[in-house]
């Protein structure tokens, strides 16, 4: 084969040689481009996940805190009502001998209703009338 016939085909070699790595080059930087487009968002969507978790958590305490404080202000309103509901039964003759003596009632009809003695039925009208007169 002729010299020139030989440095032509090695020139053609060369040349697609050069045109495939050019093309593997071009490929190779537009997949790079595109893999770091796509990591820029996964970076962002992570971002965004942490700070929404972070929310979340934040509003999750915050309810915590808040469940805890109910549960607290319940114990303390049973406990209170429970305090009322033992002192009530040994209070009701005497209210109800007050509301009497405001309405005028005698002093025999809160101790026979009542079961009052007649000595407390007398400082109960004692007292409702200085109200009234006040």
């Amino acid at each position: 084969m002729d010299n020139s016939l030989i440095q032509f085909f090695q020139h053609n070699e060369t040349t697609a040689l050069l045109s495939l790595l050019s093309i593997t080059i071009a490929v190779t930087l537009f997949m790079l481009m595109r893999l770091s487009r796509q990591l820029r968002q996964q970076q962002k969507a992570s971002t965004d996940l942490r700070l929404q978790m972070r929310a979340l958590t934040s509003a999750a305490l915050g309810m915590g805190e808040r469940v805890l404080k109910m549960e607290r202000n319940q114990k303390h309103l049973g406990e209170r009502q429970d305090q009322i509901s033992t002192y009530e039964p040994a209070n009701q003759p005497y209210e109800q001998a007050i509301n009497m003596a405001q309405q005028g009632a005698s002093i025999e009809d809160m101790v026979d209703r009542c079961g009052v003695s007649e000595n407390e039925a007398h400082l109960i009208d004692l007292m409702s009338r200085l109200d009234k007169a006040s």
